[in-house]
């Protein structure tokens, strides 16, 4: 007896093995991950495509001054195994909730660790500190209306501007204002993509929103790939202080046990001439 087998059939066939293969790939990369991660010598590097603090692709592909700083920990830790992952901070945040062991390589220093998830490191490096990102002629507008530095309380309190960031961006001292007066208001727009950072800024010199708050790192890295002209404008608040950068880990037995090698590293982190030389690029000096 002849079977006849329809194509169909045949590319529904081929499809569910490709599944198969697939899902057990990913369980088989998920049990080895649940392995390593148990062990001290180990650390899981989250990262998320923020330039230039993680760059991914282009002529700068691996130059963010977060691209560098793990690799100048990688070089300082010989002995410990380094594994970097790509993730939402948002992603990064549910993980750290549910105890997952992992370290992310730039955040905003605290000198208290009364974080309830996470844990701090020494700090490894500082930033010149927040400033409003917009156009040059809204930036006039701005520093005519509330100073220059900039009275962002006042700013915000008018309700005149609207605020976009990337989504789970936070902002420091800074936060408790954006929350009382533009945050989960029709004044507000998160951003969630991949290049939030240079989504956001397009949008502002396009009109479709005014302003963001940033490093100026953050303008620099945005002129020099896309183009365009902003302005930044500092912001009385802060008072022209710099901002210490740390890396944070999970607070439980194997992160405290991450941050003591981490702590113990920083020290040649710190004289590494690729770190030092990207601190240089992307930091100094500063023209806002």
């Amino acid at each position: 007896m002849k079977i006849q087998i329809s194509l169909g059939y045949v590319m529904m066939t081929l499809v569910s093995m490709l599944l198969m293969f697939t899902a057990g790939t990913a369980l088989a990369t998920a049990d080895n991950g649940k392995e390593n991660r148990q062990a001290d010598d180990y650390i899981l590097w989250s990262a998320n495509v923020a330039p230039p603090f993680h760059i991914i692709d282009g002529e700068l592909a691996h130059q963010g001054v977060c691209d560098v700083l793990v690799d100048s920990f990688k070089r300082a830790m010989p002995t410990t195994q380094h594994q970097v992952e790509y993730l939402p901070q948002a992603r990064i945040g549910m993980l750290w909730e549910n105890e997952q062991n992992l370290c992310y390589p730039c955040m905003i220093h605290r000198a208290a660790n009364d974080q309830d998830l996470i844990v701090y490191s020494e700090p490894t490096h500082d930033y010149p500190s927040h400033g409003i990102i917009t156009r040059p002629e809204l930036a006039a507008k701005l520093a005519e209306q509330y100073g220059n530095p900039v009275d962002l309380e006042r700013m915000l309190a008018d309700r005149k501007y609207q605020f976009v960031q990337p989504i789970g961006r936070m902002y420091g001292q800074l936060q408790s204002l954006l929350e009382q007066y533009v945050l989960n208001t029709s004044l507000h727009l998160d951003l969630n993509s991949d290049n939030a950072n240079t989504a956001m800024l397009s949008m502002i010199l396009r009109e479709r929103i005014d302003f963001t708050i940033d490093y100026p790192m953050i303008k620099a890295y945005y002129e020099q790939t896309e183009g365009g002209d902003l302005a930044f404008l500092p912001i009385e608040q802060l008072a022209g202080e710099r901002i210490k950068g740390a890396v944070a880990c999970t607070r439980n037995d194997w992160g405290t046990n991450a941050i003591q090698q981490i702590n113990s590293a920083i020290p040649q982190l710190q004289q590494d001439p690729a770190f030092q030389q990207t601190l240089k690029q992307w930091l100094e000096p500063i023209q806002p």
